[in-house]
Order: structure tokens, then C-alpha cells, then sequence
């Protein structure tokens, strides 16, 4: 799953980091309730993948709730980053269970093995993502990279990294028979999370997924609330959640860096910035107006999203209290931790935010109205800190209605799906 970076902007201000700040409190507080983990998808992201039948995951949906979210309240999902299941495996291979050493030499082959395939794995992971850099970088402008998944799966790379998995698998089986009465724990997680060869070996928590021509091959199963289309479906019915925030540059805002990330996050985006012939260029309306606010008008839901039962939350927790790793891995800190930031495992989604036909109101001052008019006006795309209204990217249905009129500027999307506004997580090991 990509996210579409808007041009390369010039820093932004102190004004841009504290509107940012105004709307990921408000998601927070008015959505998702205290205590909620969020992680702001900027910028969103279209919730469109067709639902899969019974016994099947839709390709989109697994790269997303397979991502391991970056460090930061502002979510970045790379195609490049290793993802839950694999990272999970990881960190069950520095397990250290104390083997005996009437079997310590058995064990370590097979230690051994497995991290030689896990290595391999990584090693293709490293140079496909080489790759799609090459096939997704300097295309024409409004040009939008290739669809991974199909990239994938026509380059070659999703049949080479398959075999990688299956692999991984055989050698966890075989170090999890090994393990024994050792450590009954590892053992079990081991043997759960092993990659099953293919479709007509599925075992408990694992799915198939279309590869895109038809053949089905075996993933890790996640458990996703609703789909896009079945929430669309019920709010034609009437109801949802009425979400309706309100940003202003004279506002005082709360700090993103007192979220679970800490001071981990700088914005390096415009929150006011407009699209004409492929480009993204900042809405000039914020140098020296204070007057300027926008209230963006939303319905919004939380969707639940949960790992299979190749997952063992529990036993994550049991690791990171009892610290069992071979050097130089510890459960947190130091250079290499297994929890936490920087860590092997640091954070997992457990939830989509999700908004239909977000609406949008920007008021000024009339001078500012008459300097950004034109521009406005010549737009056929605007954004407004995650948001994304119209523009060349996405899905071909979202367009934007949009009028000027006395001092605001106001907009509609005509989108007939959902977006993806943000994520919640979770810290595995604690939570």
C-alpha cells in the first residue's frame, strides 16, 4: 500500500505543524475517545479494494493491515517495509529458549537455517523494493505510479518472495520440532506462524489471496470489520458518525509530540496547497492572515482490524517481560531492541479511521480572498492537512465540487467511496 507524496514542498511553518496539530486532536478526541493510539494518514488514502469472497483476503486489504506504521503520528506505508507477519517472525527467531546442550548443536542448525532463509527473504524484499523505486519514480506529471500489488505480481518479485515465505516456514517447523519441552510457548508460536506451502495446505489463521490472475496463493488471515463498500451501503440507510473539525490559525493547538510517538514527528508538507496540470503548489493564504480558519465537515467510523491466530499477542508480552533474546537484542532499548521504537516489532495497526464525502469551508480576510481567488478557482485538486479533495491522483471517481464566494472558499468531494483518514495502533509487548 502507497501513499501519494504530494511534490516536494518547501519546509513548512510553524503554522503548518500547529493546524496539523488542531486536526489529529480532533480525530482523536471527537472519534476515537482518550487513550486511543492514532497514527493520521496524510495524505488519505482510498478504501475501495472490492470485497473478497469466503475464504479469501482482497490484496489491498492484506498490504494495509499487514503495514507496520512508521514511528510518528503521521503514517507513511511504504511498499518497501517489511511488514506485521514478517517482523513477527523475527523477533521468534532471537528467541533464546536455553536449549540443553545434549541438543544444543541440532538446534542451532536449525537456527541457523532459518535465519539464512529469513536473510534471503530480506535480501529479495531489499532488491525489489529497488525496484518499484525504478518503475514508480520520474513518471510524466499526473501520471500515477503502477498499482503494487499487479507490479509485483508481473515483475516476478510476489512469486520469488512466496517462495522466500514458504521457506521461512519449512525451516520454522523444523526448529519448532527441535524446540520440544524446552519452551512449549515457542514452540506453538513457531508452528503457528509457519507459511503453509500453498492453498491446499491452509491451516488456522492463514487465507488465500487472489495474486491478481486468478491463482490463489496462501497469506497471514486478518480480520477487517466491514469493507468500504458494505459501510457506504449502511449510511445510504441514514446514520454515522458526524465528525466536524475546526482548524484556525489564531488557535492554540495541543502538540503531537505528547501522542505515543513522542517528539517523534516533523511535518514537511503544506497543510493549504491546490493541484493544476499534475502538481501540487501551496495555497497562498496563510503569510500574514491570522483570520484564516476551515471547519471540514465528515462522516467517520472506526473499524476494527485483528491478526489471525498465527498471531500471539500474549506471548509478545511474555518476550518483552522476560527479555530472552540472543545478544545483542534486548526486549527494549539500546541499539538493538525487539520493542518499541526502533525495534523489530514497534507497532501494529489494529483499526482503520475511515470518512465519506468530507466537505470543506475556508474563510479569510477579503484581501486574501481577492489574492487566492485565481488560483483557487484554476484548481483542480485542493488539500487541506490530510485531506485531499479532487486532483489527478487516487481513484477516478474523486473529483470536488468547489465554489468562491465572499470571502471563503468551499468544497464538496464526489467521491462513492470511503477514505482512510488515519490508523489506530498498538505497541506490541505492551498493549
Amino acid at each position: 500500500m502507497t501513499l501519494t507524496d504530494m511534490d516536494a514542498p518547501a519546509a513548512a511553518t510553524p503554522t503548518d505543524q500547529s493546524l496539523f496539530d488542531q486536526t489529529y486532536s480532533q480525530i482523536q478526541k471527537k472519534l476515537l475517545g482518550a487513550g486511543a493510539n492514532l497514527q493520521l494518514v496524510s495524505p488519505t488514502i482510498d478504501w475501495w479494494w472490492d470485497t473478497a469472497p469466503t475464504g479469501q483476503i482482497a490484496a489491498r486489504a492484506y498490504q494495509l493491515a499487514n503495514s507496520v506504521p512508521k514511528w510518528s503520528p503521521v503514517g507513511d506505508f511504504s511498499p518497501g517495509a517489511s511488514g506485521l507477519y514478517e517482523s513477527y517472525v523475527q523477533v521468534l527467531q532471537h528467541v533464546d529458549p536455553s536449549i540443553p546442550p545434549a541438543q544444543l548443536q541440532a538446534w542451532t542448525n536449525a537456527h541457523n537455517q532459518l535465519i539464512a532463509a529469513q536473510n534471503k527473504w530480506q535480501n529479495d524484499q531489499t532488491a525489489m523494493y529497488r525496484a518499484w523505486v525504478v518503475a514508480s519514480t520520474n513518471l510524466p506529471p499526473g501520471v500515477p505510479a503502477p498499482d503494487y500489488a499487479t507490479w509485483q505480481k508481473d515483475s516476478g518479485w510476489a512469486d520469488t518472495l512466496r517462495a522466500d515465505s514458504v521457506q521461512i516456514g519449512k525451516m520454522q517447523e523444523n526448529m519448532a520440532n527441535i524446540t520440544g519441552q524446552m519452551d512449549p510457548e515457542l514452540k506453538a508460536a513457531l508452528a503457528a506462524s509457519a507459511m503453509p506451502a500453498d492453498k491446499n495446505t491452509l491451516k488456522s489463521g492463514f487465507t488465500t489471496m487472489d495474486q491478481g490472475d486468478g491463482t490463489l496463493v496462501p497469506v497471514p488471515d486478518f480480520i477487517i470489520g466491514t469493507s468500504g463498500q458494505d459501510w457506504v451501503a449502511l449510511l445510504t440507510q441514514g446514520g454515522g458518525n458526524q465528525l466536524s473539525i475546526s482548524v484556525s490559525q489564531s488557535q492554540s493547538s495541543d502538540n503531537m509530540t505528547k501522542s505515543w510517538a513522542g517528539a517523534h514527528f516533523s511535518i514537511d508538507e503544506w497543510f493549504w496547497s491546490v493541484e493544476a496540470s499534475g502538481s501540487w503548489s501551496k495555497l497562498d493564504i496563510d503569510n500574514s492572515d491570522k483570520s484564516v480558519s476551515a471547519q471540514i465537515d465528515m462522516t467517520a467510523t472506526l473499524v476494527q482490524v485483528t491478526p489471525g491466530q498465527w498471531y500471539n499477542g500474549g506471548y509478545m508480552k511474555t518476550l518483552a517481560g522476560q527479555g530472552n533474546f540472543f545478544p545483542p537484542w534486548t526486549a527494549r532499548g539500546g541499539s538493538s531492541p525487539v520493542f518499541g521504537e526502533g525495534g523489530l516489532l514497534p507497532v501494529m495497526i489494529t483499526g482503520l479511521v475511515a470518512a465519506y464525502q468530507p466537505s470543506f469551508t475556508i474563510t479569510m480576510s477579503q484581501d486574501t480572498y481577492n489574492q487566492a481567488k485565481q488560483q483557487f478557482e484554476a484548481a483542480t485538486g485542493v488539500r487541506i492537512g490530510p485531506f485531499t479533495f479532487g486532483g489527478s491522483g487516487g481513484h477516478a471517481s474523486n473529483t470536488i465540487n468547489k465554489s468562491a464566494s465572499n470571502g471563503t472558499f468551499t468544497g464538496k468531494s464526489t467521491a462513492t467511496y470511503p477514505f482512510i483518514i488515519g490508523v489506530t495502533v498498538a505497541l506490541p509487548g505492551s498493549d
